[in-house]
């Protein structure tokens, strides 16, 4: 079912309307739909009373709403600062951080959040009274921004309830033109309350004449006391009304289903009906509203879903009514400014007496200020239960423990992650024993632990339970004063070189480095404007030496400060399973460590890790090599860059330790824990499974290294991204989205919550004439995940290529993609870089290549010498055999004496060193602020080719002007040309020895006339890039995703390319 918004409206106050509201939201919650309701009264605002047993700042002394999100929206649009985007608005039009829940356990996944007017402080008023709202339409652009929180708001919840402003100051129509879907038009049977409820539904439906949302007008507050007048209104309200209602099957039903009865029992308070009323009893303000609900869900939803009994509906009920000052209330001015605490309750079921004594102790610490939540009894723990248990544990500024019988036998399984969180923050943990109750039904780990401090509550009372919440408020002011100490006091590196030159380098590096960084997330578009969120949490089982977080679960994508404010040091690993954004966490990280830097700190340096052998390689001389290939560093030169590694100026970001090989991976841990000082920070990814294995071979994990696991997305994320990467009208997508929440834990669930698997059906089901649906008929994961990644190529080539030399078809890009996948595979390595092309073929073989491309270079000056006549036979009368040895000898030294695998403008630095030092400038690349492949190759090539032209024009006009007097000018110009081009060629045949950019020339040139890769390489592997197959790490090419590789050399080994 699509979202809907649904507005209550009344044009005059008093007539029930904020109650009906609240009803329809607490039946609709039950029924398991996710809620929001929003108080747009914002000169009365009250909804707030109906559910402030269940609020935790039920006065709203805190709590932000709709007048703080609306100005903070005029205060940027009015601020310079502001970037000129289309989209500019679209981050500040979101709802979350203005909403808290209404915290009662409802079935399955039925949640309310509720959104208030705003802080209800003395500031309130004139934060109203000031707004200019037609300031906002017509100057800011408030429509759009209504529209884009209207969107936020559909994607996140089944129903949105809007408690309207009254009368006819609803400004621009927000409530009742621009947001709903419905309208609920609420009014008293008086003739006053009709005419202008009727004149604002008139309105509405001029104002909405393209699109109509529904009328639904509902007579309240009906009493039956004069029965004469009572039919007379009822005919009235029917004639005035009869006009919109040609969307109900049957009008005259209709009238007599969604009458509110007056029931001067909820006059003096506010009370929900769902709690005040008996469920199933007849002419009942809940009977009325379940009627009114039936019909804005065309009847799905038809009733209250509820388990409690009628003891424990006369207990809630209790906490409705006014007995006296609450307990929060007797509390003194000191206590009330104390922070509010984060409290989970963790207990088991033992007995129904013990539940209530549960309950009311959640009840009591809520009296008292407390922000207490409650884990969900037995009958209500849905799939998600465990995962969202293991949240709150480790979220909590404290978790309180109550002992039980059934508590200290719960299975291992079940205290698992409870033991997980204690070991994260022992401090954290409070032993309470209720009355009746023993520190001996506690588990194991907890009884007798001197870090969990305990508290024994003699009786269910506020005062009975004061000496236990005085213990939490100290505890949470003490954690969180630890907390703040820590981030403030983190370790951060201790620059040891101030040498300005050197600081220069690293400011000069650190700014290539962010436009290269924001170049692959553009490409990546992890920057869209609603990207896949990267959600992480602790993962203390495999940190070391981790002291308190500040957090322990986040979302990388929604933090905007330092990455490392919230470990206790300046390690991070993090991990996840295969596609899970890995590699995208660690751009993310990077780009934001590189802009939060400031001089004199270290640059932050992305490195896959699969071109690193720890065990011939030092990390510090790897890092050197991976700068000097990779990234811009030709400006300041080699040294510079060993300079910065030695002088702790380089950040590591390790991409990928599960990418070397499985013997390397211990290796290369310990080779971290060797070479990184003690005050240095790193940051390392890695397949979950490959990590815990390597620490396993280690014996150890890496000190003070706190390690964050990246978890799934929710079928809720995956939902809402199909929904917004679809056309208007597109249904393809409808029945697996009804799967996704059919089966939550189903095998394309479990694929689809992968971001990687998620982002290759978007792209692959694209096309309209393409059927996603047929997902649904692939078994099982593994199938799921193979059959993506085979249909990614066909789906990003198109089949019928144009002319454009660019170009390529999918048969020909799948062709040379698998032979490289294969020959990357072969390698064992996930990078590919062009001056390592000529590893596709064995050293014998590769000398033997280049010494017949030796000979084909040096042949036509050989033949030139021996053909032509010039002056130069007299004068050397040797040329000839020299000229024919030269060429011999340059031959046998390409052959005997190659370069293994020469390094990109190895060639041009020895040369500038030794012979052309003032050519170094005209040898550079022309942008060094970025290296990429296309450049690093121009490079080399350069310096290549720059040297034997030189030699040879500089040898040629010599030989030219010493031969003009005696000559004549043209015999020697004929001298001069045949000297240059012997003498070029003749050095360019010898540079293949020792140049990357030959070698890859030779090798492409011999593959691509095989038909095993394109002539134009180069051209290809940029297209891959801008296609999204490949990613770019400065000058260095990956697949995707090591999945892609892998699948790719397996059908290049089964023949079948």
């Amino acid at each position: 079912m699509n979202s809907r918004i649904i507005t209550f409206y009344s044009y005059k106050g008093g007539t029930g309307r904020s109650m009906s509201l609240a009803n329809t939201a607490w039946i609709l919650a039950s029924n398991g739909k996710r809620i929001l309701v929003v108080d747009w009264d914002l000169e009365a605002p009250g909804l707030h009373r109906y559910f402030h047993p269940f609020l935790p700042d039920h006065e709203l002394r805190s709590s932000p709403g709709v007048m703080d999100l609306v100005w903070e929206f005029a205060t940027a649009a009015m601020d310079p600062a502001t970037p000129d985007e289309p989209a500019w608005h679209e981050r500040l039009a979101e709802i979350e951080p203005y909403a808290m829940s209404v915290e009662h356990p409802f079935p399955g996944q039925g949640t309310i959040d509720f959104v208030p007017a705003g802080r209800q402080d003395d500031l309130y008023s004139t934060l109203v009274t000031t707004f200019d709202w037609s300031n906002f339409y017509e100057r800011l652009g408030g429509g759009g921004f209504i529209e884009a929180l209207k969107r936020g708001m559909r994607e996140r919840y089944d129903y949105v309830l809007i408690d309207s402003r009254t009368g006819l100051s609803d400004t621009a129509g927000i409530c009742t033109v621009q947001l709903p879907d419905m309208l609920v038009n609420c009014f008293s049977l008086s003739t006053q309350a009709i005419d202008g409820a009727e004149a604002v539904a008139a309105s509405v439906h001029r104002q909405r004449a393209g699109d109509q949302p529904r009328m639904f007008p509902v007579p309240m507050r009906v009493d039956d006391g004069e029965q004469d007048k009572l039919e007379s209104s009822r005919d009235y309200a029917r004639a005035k009304f009869g006009r919109y209602l040609s969307h109900v099957p049957d009008p005259d039903g209709y009238w007599g289903d969604v009458e509110v009865p007056y029931k001067p029992f909820y006059a003096y308070e506010e009370i929900l009906a769902t709690v005040g009323d008996r469920p199933r009893q007849q002419d009942t303000v809940l009977a009325a509203t379940e009627r009114i609900v039936a019909h804005l869900t065309d009847h799905e939803i038809t009733r209250l879903v509820t388990d409690l009994d009628e003891p424990g509906r006369r207990a809630l009920l209790e906490r409705f009514q006014r007995v006296g000052p609450l307990a929060s209330d007797r509390l003194t001015p000191d206590r009330r400014r104390q922070p509010s605490s984060r409290v989970f309750i963790s207990y088991s079921y033992d007995s129904i007496d013990h539940f209530e004594a549960v309950r009311e102790l959640w009840f009591l610490l809520r009296g008292h200020g407390i922000n207490a939540l409650l884990d969900r009894a037995p009958g209500q723990r849905q799939p998600d239960w465990r995962p969202w248990q293991r949240e709150q544990l480790l979220a909590a500024d404290t978790v309180v423990v109550v002992p039980s019988p059934a508590y200290r036998r719960q299975p291992t399984d079940d205290v698992k992650d409870l033991r997980e969180a204690y070991r994260t923050r022992p401090r954290r943990f409070v032993r309470v024993v209720l009355p009746g109750g023993t520190h001996e039904d506690l588990p194991d780990f907890l009884r007798g632990e001197a870090s969990a401090r305990s508290a024994e509550v003699r009786a269910l009372t506020a005062e009975g339970v004061e000496p236990l919440a005085e213990l939490i408020l100290r505890q949470v002011s003490a954690v969180r004063l630890s907390s703040s100490n820590l981030v403030t006091s983190r370790p951060t590196r201790n620059v040891r070189n101030t040498d300005p030159e050197l600081v220069d380098a690293a400011d000069a590096l650190s700014y290539a480095l962010i436009e290269e960084q924001h170049m692959e997330v553009r490409h990546r578009r992890l920057t869209d404007p609603y990207p896949l969120p990267l959600r992480w949490s602790l993962n203390p089982f495999l940190s070391a030496d981790n002291g308190p977080m500040t957090s322990t679960s986040g979302d990388l994508l929604e933090e905007t400060g330092d990455p490392f404010a919230s470990l206790p040091s300046g390690r991070l690993v993090l991990v996840g399973p295969p596609g899970s954004g890995k590699t995208s966490a660690a751009i993310l990280l990077t780009l934001r460590l590189l802009q939060n830097r400031t001089s004199l700190q270290p640059v932050p340096v992305l490195l896959p890790m699969a071109s690193w052998d720890p065990t011939t390689q030092t990390l510090q001389d790897w890092i050197v090599d991976r700068l000097w290939v990779n990234h811009a560093v030709n400006r300041i030169g080699r040294g510079t860059a060993q300079r910065l590694v030695a002088e702790d100026l380089i950040l590591p970001v390790l991409d990928g330790l599960d990418e070397l090989p499985a013997p390397l991976r211990a290796a290369a841990l310990e080779a971290l824990r060797r070479s990184i000082p003690p005050d240095g920070m790193y940051v390392m990814t890695s397949r979950i499974a490959e990590y815990e294995s390597s620490v396993l071979d280690t014996g150890r994990p890496p000190a003070r290294t706190t390690v964050l696991t990246l978890e799934p997305l929710h079928s809720e994320d995956v939902i809402a991204h199909l929904a917004r990467n679809r056309l208007p009208n597109d249904t393809r997508w409808e029945p697996i989205s009804h799967s996704l929440l059919a089966q939550p834990s189903g095998p394309l669930a479990r694929t689809l919550t992968q971001p990687l698997m998620l982002q290759l059906a978007v792209e692959i089901y694209r096309a309209p004439s393409a059927h996603p649906a047929e997902l649904l008929r692939i078994p099982d994961e593994k199938s799921i995940h193979t059959h993506l990644l085979n249909a990614l190529l066909p789906a990003l080539y198109d089949p019928f290529p144009t002319s454009d030399r660019h170009d390529f078809s999918p048969f020909r890009a799948r062709r040379w993609l698998t032979f490289l996948a294969a020959h990357l595979e072969r390698q064992q390595t996930h990078e590919l870089t062009w001056w390592e092309i000529h590893r596709f073929f064995a050293p014998g073989r590769m000398r033997l290549l280049l010494g017949w491309f030796c000979a084909l270079l040096t042949a036509p000056g050989l033949v030139l010498v021996y053909l032509t006549s010039t002056p130069l036979d007299a004068t050397f009368p040797d040329l000839r055999p020299t000229v024919a040895a030269l060429t011999g000898a340059a031959l046998a030294t390409v052959m005997l004496t190659v370069v293994r695998s020469p390094s990109p403008r190895r060639a041009l630095r020895v040369l500038d060193r030794r012979f052309y030092p003032s050519l170094t400038r005209l040898t550079r690349p022309v942008d060094p602020a970025t290296t990429s492949p296309r450049a690093s190759l121009r490079a080399d090539r350069r310096a290549t080719l720059l040297p034997p032209l030189l030699t040879g024009s500089g040898l040629a006009a010599v030989l030219t002007g010493v031969t003009v007097p005696s000559e004549g000018f043209a015999a020697s110009v004929l001298a001069g040309l045949l000297t240059f081009v012997v003498t070029t060629l003749l050095l360019m045949g010898l540079s293949l020895r020792s140049s990357a950019s030959g070698r890859y020339a030779v090798t492409v040139l011999w593959l691509a006339l095989r038909g095993q890769l394109p002539w134009r390489l180069m051209s290809f592997l940029d297209d891959a890039h801008r296609r999204g197959v490949l990613r770019r790490t400065g000058a260095a090419y990956q697949f995707r995703h090591r999945l892609l590789q892998q699948v790719l050399a397996e059908q290049a080994k089964s023949g079948n390319p």
